[in-house]
């Protein structure tokens, strides 16, 4: 049995970096849309490092993990990104530019999107609370869903030049 304490720390930790590395990302590329998308995730990544510090704080208080309306509370969590809500690459109409600077961003941000949603899957086996095992279970499916975001934005850029062309996902203005 992981010591929940100890594995929320090392997830804190872990939305921690993802937040400074989106938010550094964002101030890396040129194009707004990306700049904006990456910001998106920043903001993904804070809601998570906040939802996880008041668990990690309501399990080493009491021994147990907040219930769902509680831990969410001044916390925004995103629905799942679906695979419908990416256009076709048969809309493509561009020529490719495989050296696009966000090429190598998207790379290592597929990489870390896809080691946090096992990571997160793996702990919630690991908890014997429900809550806990609730909660990390919908971690490990929102960060799928930055995945499957990440993987669409590289296959379009792979094949197009212009970035982002997401129909259906919005991304927030930025402020």
């Amino acid at each position: 049995m992981v010591q929940e304490v100890d594995a929320l720390n090392v997830a804190i930790e872990r939305e921690r970096g993802a937040h400074q590395f989106y938010s550094q990302a964002a101030s890396q590329t040129g194009d707004e849309a990306g700049r904006q998308m990456f910001m998106w995730l920043a903001g993904e990544e804070e809601a998570h490092l906040k939802l996880l510090q008041k668990q990690c704080n309501a399990v080493r208080e009491s021994g147990q993990w907040l219930a769902d309306g509680e831990a969410a509370a001044g916390c925004t969590l995103s629905k799942p990104i679906q695979s419908a809500e990416f256009p076709s690459l048969s809309e493509v109409k561009d020529r490719p530019q495989a050296d696009a600077p966000e090429m190598e961003i998207l790379s290592k941000a597929i990489a870390a999107e896809r080691d946090a949603a096992t990571f997160y899957a793996e702990l919630a086996e690991a908890v014997f609370d429900p809550e806990g095992k609730r909660l990390l279970h919908q971690l490990s499916d929102i960060e799928k869903g930055h995945l499957a975001l990440l993987e669409e934005e590289y296959e379009w850029l792979r094949r197009s030049k212009p970035l982002f062309r997401l129909h259906r996902f919005t991304l927030p203005s930025s402020a």
